[in-house]
């Protein structure tokens, strides 16, 4: 459940691995374009899924006609995959939505599995948007690529076996962390960690009021994109919600509408929440 018709200002990388020559920052930012369309038409829903699969492809495609050097377009790569994947994974009704919520809410992962028609495509992006950026951070530790890795893990993690989970659960917030004390402005990576407190109940580390506390302090950093202002206030949303304040959580959800028109989780959570949780 990103974006851009914005301004994202390239930054042109001073240490890239093996001798690789720095690719001109026009072509990086070309690169972050193409990726962004393809992350907002995932979150705007308003194409089906055969569709913004023909996008991903053609991504794909352009950022290998662009002049990146190659760990930029591991990443970009890795970044595409990682949202077709949550393209795959968005429901496409408001029932679907509430059915899910319900059972995720119950730590019902099976049944959430069952829903996905297409599971087996969506493990093989995560893995493989996990794998471009193991093959990314192999030239160079750094935030963006340690916490696409770990967004990716964190996705998996509730798709695979219970073993799986239970093995890798454990590893998303230390990645996040390390993100984090690598760049401390990697705005994704502070939201990834305070999603273990909004979304989690609270015998696995969930905290309502510590989740939202945290996203707020998150709205005030700088370098917020669509998709971060977007999940910021879905993520507030949502831990109301976790409290039982469900007029309190109405305005934010409706604010994530205001940011992707007709994205159906933030619409079926606001019919939720009209209902007053039933």
């Amino acid at each position: 459940m990103d974006m851009l018709h914005r301004i994202l200002p390239a930054f042109l990388l001073l240490t890239l691995a093996g001798g690789l020559p720095a690719a001109d920052s026009g072509s990086d930012a070309e690169a972050a374009a193409l990726v962004n369309a393809l992350r907002d038409a995932m979150y705007l829903q308003q194409v089906d899924d055969d569709a913004l699969f023909r996008m991903y492809r053609i991504t794909l495609a352009d950022l290998g006609d662009l002049d990146l050097n190659e760990r930029e377009l591991l990443f970009r790569k890795s970044q595409a995959a990682y949202y077709m994947a949550r393209g795959y994974q968005a429901m496409d009704s408001t029932r679907e939505v509430l059915d899910q919520d319900d059972d995720m809410r119950r730590g019902k992962f099976k049944r959430m599995q069952k829903s996905y028609d297409n599971l087996d495509e969506i493990i093989v992006l995560f893995e493989e948007s996990m794998a471009l950026s193991d093959a990314y951070l192999a030239g160079g530790r750094d935030a963006r690529g340690v916490r696409l890795y770990a967004e990716s893990l964190g996705q998996l993690s509730t798709l695979k076996s219970l073993g799986f989970l239970m093995s890798n659960g454990t590893k998303i917030q230390p990645l996040a962390q390390e993100a984090v004390e690598l760049d401390s402005g990697d705005v994704k990576a502070h939201l990834l960690i305070a999603s273990r407190y909004v979304y989690s109940p609270g015998i696995w580390g969930g905290n309502p009021d510590k989740g939202i506390a945290m996203l707020e302090d998150i709205a005030r950093m700088g370098g917020l994109d669509r998709e971060d202002e977007h999940n910021i206030n879905v993520g507030i949303g949502f831990a109301h919600t976790m409290a039982r304040r469900w007029e309190e959580a109405i305005p934010f959800f409706r604010k994530a509408q205001d940011i992707y028109p007709g994205n159906i989780y933030s619409a079926a959570m606001i019919v939720l929440c009209e209902a007053g949780g039933s």
